[in-house]
């Protein structure tokens, strides 16, 4: 059972965490990082991404824990309530709390990828909102994931003692769940949701980009010129944003920090033409962001029944191999290469 002493009852969420609580035969996490609006999109993009992972039927989902259940646990009125919640269409009680999915998304998960993306963005070009710009409520949101607890130790358990053999096995592993990772197919963005992104942020021009590359008349993703546009808002005030975020970065390379960034944020993209179209050379894929020591599981492959196996000279030996990779909480789309 969770107390409510040990989870955020605060409506204001933005200074914490998720909170994880490990049960004998479950594990529940609550998301409470960067606020309310930011935790349902964080909640959102996952089960976004587990459905993904369940139509295409990818071998990455042989090695995530099985979820169990999700939705929204909620303070109401003095009272706590329990929302089921698979990440599809908008629950009532996030309509009441006026949290709204970003326009021209799609539908059918309203806070998946697409939409987290262009909030983080819109985050991103107003700091002065914080970390959550929602409306004040009166209803305290927690949104939830109950998975299947794995068996085993995590890497930062292990790392010290693993065998080398194991590390390479580790390694081989990392490699083969990343290229099932990349290969999954995500939602692409619609002119609608760039025009609606313009219209939001209040872009009177293509800002001195290549008016070939922000038209629709060229064959490039929806999802890179918001990207690029985004860039090119951001580095228009670069010194100030980094002054007001950052104490500990000297003076003098704050007011170089523009010199540093590209003069063209195209020359990320790898353009090149095709048929006379532009096309770019960079595809887009899933990223974990988030894969630490601690979010890499390893089973005991030498052990029966969680005993280690004897050895001639009367030690034990111990064998590990890497089972599940944990914590889809800050999954984004993007490029591998290109910090987004």
């Amino acid at each position: 059972m969770l107390s409510a002493e040990n989870v955020c009852i605060s409506t204001d969420c933005s200074s914490f965490l998720q909170q994880v609580y490990v049960m004998d035969e479950y594990v529940v996490k609550i998301f409470a990082e960067g606020g309310p609006q930011s935790s349902i999109f964080d909640l959102g993009t996952e089960l976004e991404f587990y459905s993904t992972l369940s139509e295409v039927n990818s071998p990455l989902k042989n090695h995530i824990p099985n979820v169990l259940a999700s939705g929204i646990l909620h303070l109401e009125n003095g009272s706590y309530n329990i929302d089921s919640w698979d990440g599809k269409k908008v629950p009532d009680v996030i309509r009441k709390c006026n949290l709204i999915p970003e326009k021209g998304t799609g539908d059918v998960f309203p806070f998946g990828v697409q939409s987290k993306i262009l909030f983080t963005y819109r985050k991103d070009l107003s700091p002065e909102n914080g970390p959550d710009d929602s409306d004040e409520s009166t209803i305290v949101l927690l949104p939830y994931l109950i998975t299947k607890r794995c068996k085993g130790k995590i890497f930062t358990e292990l790392r010290d003692v693993l065998p080398w053999e194991d590390v390479l096995n580790l390694a081989s592993f990392l490699g083969e769940q990343l290229r099932s990772l990349h290969m999954l197919p995500y939602p692409s963005f619609s002119n609608s949701a760039l025009s609606d992104f313009e219209q939001n942020r209040g872009f009177s021009s293509a800002n001195g980009m290549d008016m070939e590359f922000v038209s629709n008349e060229s064959d490039i993703p929806v999802e890179w010129k918001i990207f690029v546009r985004t860039l090119m808002e951001k580095k228009k005030n670069v010194s100030g944003r980094l002054s007001k975020r950052s104490g500990s970065i000297p003076k003098t390379l704050i007011e170089k920090a523009e010199a540093y960034l590209p003069d063209d944020f195209l020359k990320l993209l790898s353009i090149y033409e095709e048929n006379g179209m532009k096309k770019v050379g960079k595809p887009w894929s899933w990223i974990h962001r988030d894969i630490m020591d601690d979010n890499i599981y390893m089973e005991c492959k030498s052990c029966s029944h969680g005993i280690p196996a004897p050895t001639s000279n009367g030690g034990v030996a111990k064998s590990w191999r890497p089972t599940y990779i944990l914590d889809f909480s800050n999954l984004a789309v993007g490029q591998s290469t290109v910090l987004i």
